[in-house]
């Protein structure tokens, strides 16, 4: 097991379950730019029980948003937002422009945030139908 630096949180326990094993796999060794992570934040804010997980802000490291234990939302990258949603969901985001995220888990798609050649996502629209399905598992 790697040893935590000082100014390292360590994943709690809550988020350690099958249903995040895949997130967490791809999860491991990323970075969010502090821009990525803000539209995050922002996207989830009017939502009910919703935690924030960063291991490390002081260094930039990738955001996680869980409600019940579920991963539903992360921020890595420079520009990247992904969000965890049901068939139905998955399906119209992949419709209106999301990428299909297979590299994090089969239900997740992202967003590429701050392009000036592309319309902006409602990531306050996806982040409450991510919610709603992590409630919901």
């Amino acid at each position: 097991m790697k040893a935590t630096t000082p100014m390292e949180h360590p994943l709690p326990e809550t988020l350690r379950n099958t249903v995040n094993k895949d997130v967490l796999n791809y999860l491991k060794g990323k970075s969010a730019h502090s821009d990525v992570a803000e539209a995050l934040l922002s996207a989830v804010k009017p939502l009910g029980d919703v935690q924030h997980f960063c291991p490390n802000p002081a260094d930039y490291k990738y955001l996680a948003v869980s409600t019940q234990g579920v991963i539903f939302g992360v921020a890595v990258g420079m520009g990247l937002i992904a969000f965890r949603l049901d068939s139905i969901f998955k399906d119209r985001a992949l419709r209106s422009g999301a990428g299909d995220a297979k590299d994090i888990g089969s239900d997740w798609v992202s967003f590429t945030m701050f392009r000036s050649d592309w319309p902006n996502a409602d990531l306050k629209f996806w982040a409450l139908k991510a919610y709603v399905f992590a409630r919901e598992t």
